[in-house]
């Protein structure tokens, strides 16, 4: 293996120790230190990558923003027709693997971050502005610009309101209620004038 390669597993190593730790301890609570016992590594190899518990936290919402948009395009191109894009991007936010305990605690670590920090928003105004984007493009050929754009903030913060409701919730969530739900309310969106 690599050196470039074997650094790159270590950090994810950290990132996904960092993940657990946030779910187990809350952000405020996460020390280098613990992450790095997670990670069975040393608090000066976490140090060394990530310098601070700010940019550990910024590399694990990265790491999921940059996730989410993976799975993003792989749902768009995996379904060629605009509607069923939207409905898969809806249905996306909502599968067990967006909605799992540990990673909603990453989401929620960034929304409650970001209202108080530029660094985090930027991050969460970036994951939002893909989402939007993503939308909007499967909405393009089925509407003129203006109303493209409407319907597309209208579903993207349709899918945030529906995901956090789910991510807050403390007994075992039905998602697939949950996605059913976002996709009537997305059709809903699609059929209004």
């Amino acid at each position: 293996m690599s050196r470039a390669s074997e650094m790159q597993k270590r950090k994810l190593q950290i990132i996904d120790a960092a993940m657990d730790v946030l779910l187990e301890d809350g952000f405020c609570d996460l020390r280098l230190s613990q992450v790095a016992k997670h990670a069975g590594v040393s608090a000066g190899l976490v140090c060394h990558h990530y310098g601070t518990k700010q940019g550990l936290l910024l590399a694990v919402m990265r790491h999921a923003v940059s996730a989410y948009q993976s799975q993003s395009e792989k749902v768009i191109a995996a379904n060629p027709v605009a509607r069923d894009q939207i409905f898969a991007i809806v249905r996306l936010a909502l599968v067990p693997e967006q909605s799992s305990a540990r990673l909603s605690a990453v989401w929620l670590a960034l929304y409650y971050l970001s209202s108080s920090d530029l660094t985090y928003r930027t991050e969460l105004l970036r994951y939002q502005q893909q989402n939007y984007e993503n939308i909007l493009s499967a909405l393009s050929p089925l509407y003129d610009a203006q109303k493209a754009q409407y319907k597309a903030r209208v579903i993207a913060a349709m899918i945030d309101g529906v995901w956090l409701q789910n991510a807050v919730h403390c007994e075992t969530v039905d998602l697939v209620a949950a996605q059913e739900l976002a996709v009537s309310l997305a059709e809903h969106v699609l059929t209004v004038p």
